[in-house]
């Protein structure tokens, strides 16, 4: 059963709203060849879901100590800048559609992101005005999979946690919600979840556009 109509909406933005993880992987896979380091689908999924300040950490577990991750970081920037010039980043399929729903049905909607401010205005831009509230990584203490950002956009909102329900793609967001003792419907991308992360959700979906179908069954059509 899809989850009965909330007070509020959270969602996370990469992976779920903005296809940005498959660009990601390109740019890191394309400047790991000049670094001369592996980086395959599977190591980068690891990745997926981290704030910055962990995924240095997971660099240097990978790489060792004396890795140059200001280097590394520098290169993937640039990379990923160009292609991002290039080709713009694209919206999720049904991301509008469904957020277009929640608004339908008067829920404000908070934005939950491991990302820091300059992504998000880069990556959604005009679609901003959607959103009730817009909480970074650069607005909390710890990052995913800490609670951290999805308590700050419930505070912000005004909405008890558990009042609210989040949407993820990803493992790692799924437990920070979790951990915020909000109901989550995660819609996975390039990372699918771990079986003690299925058990723990309140529903997965192939895509956004299945959540709108579910949740309009559940809370009706508007």
């Amino acid at each position: 059963m899809f989850p009965p109509r909330p007070t509020a909406l959270i969602c996370d933005m990469d992976g779920l709203l903005v296809d940005s993880e498959r660009l990601e992987r390109r740019a890191w896979q394309a400047a790991a060849v000049e670094h001369g380091i592996d980086m395959s689908d599977e190591r980068f999924a690891t990745f997926v879901g981290h704030p910055a300040d962990e995924g240095e950490r997971m660099l240097r577990g990978y790489y060792g100590a004396e890795f140059d991750v200001l280097a590394w970081r520098e290169s993937c920037h640039r990379r990923l800048r160009a292609i991002m010039d290039l080709e713009g980043v694209p919206l999720r399929p049904g991301a509008l559609e469904w957020l277009a729903f929640v608004a339908g049905h008067g829920l404000p909607i908070a934005l939950a992101t491991s990302s820091g401010p300059e992504l998000v205005r880069d990556r959604l831009g005009s679609h901003l005005g959607t959103f009730a509230a817009v909480v970074t990584r650069a607005d909390v203490a710890r990052g995913k999979p800490h609670p951290d950002l999805y308590l700050e956009a419930a505070r912000r909102l005004g909405v008890p946690p558990d009042e609210c329900l989040a949407l993820e793609d990803s493992p790692t967001g799924a437990r920070a919600a979790i951990a915020a003792r909000m109901p989550v419907v995660l819609v996975p991308d390039l990372v699918h979840p771990t079986p003690e992360v299925a058990e723990r959700v309140a529903g997965i979906y192939p895509s956004l556009d299945a959540v709108r179908e579910a949740a309009a069954r559940a809370w009706g059509s508007r």
